[in-house]
């Protein structure tokens, strides 16, 4: 009959993996991210239409405006034009996601809190759980 070998004590720390990744990745993985940007740039710079210069509008009072006052344009119209339902799709849409990502943060942290308690009380108590003296 053989003996259980005894198992290691559980730390009460979080255990941290050093050298998770190579250095070499690291490095390799920063240089293209960088360098993607750069090109982009590059291209942007290159193949962007800047357009022709905004004219000033002109006021009742004959001052001119570069940027439009409020309620001095025209209702949308075409599905392109600003302030139509597009737009306002799209901003309601960024809202609900934005706003289902901080729930998803939140209850993973909360989930991982319960466990790291879990965690905690099975260190302190000597049993992990994972391991049973019965076969």
């Amino acid at each position: 009959m053989t003996t259980p070998m005894a198992s290691p004590t559980p730390t009460t720390g979080p255990t941290r993996r050093r050298e998770a990744f190579d250095r070499r990745t690291i490095w390799l993985s920063a240089l293209v991210l960088f360098g993607s940007l750069v090109v982009g740039i590059v291209l942007m710079a290159i193949f962007a239409d800047p357009g022709t210069d905004p004219q000033p509008t002109t006021t009742d009072s004959g001052a001119p405006h570069i940027i439009d006052r409020p309620n001095s344009g025209h209702k949308p119209t075409n599905s392109g034009d600003r302030g139509g339902w597009e737009q306002l799709a799209l901003l309601g849409g960024m809202v609900v996601v934005i706003g289902g990502i901080g729930f998803v943060v939140f209850k993973g942290g909360s989930a991982a809190k319960a466990n790291r308690d879990r965690w905690k009380a099975a260190g302190e108590s000597g049993q992990d759980g994972a391991l049973s003296s019965e076969p």
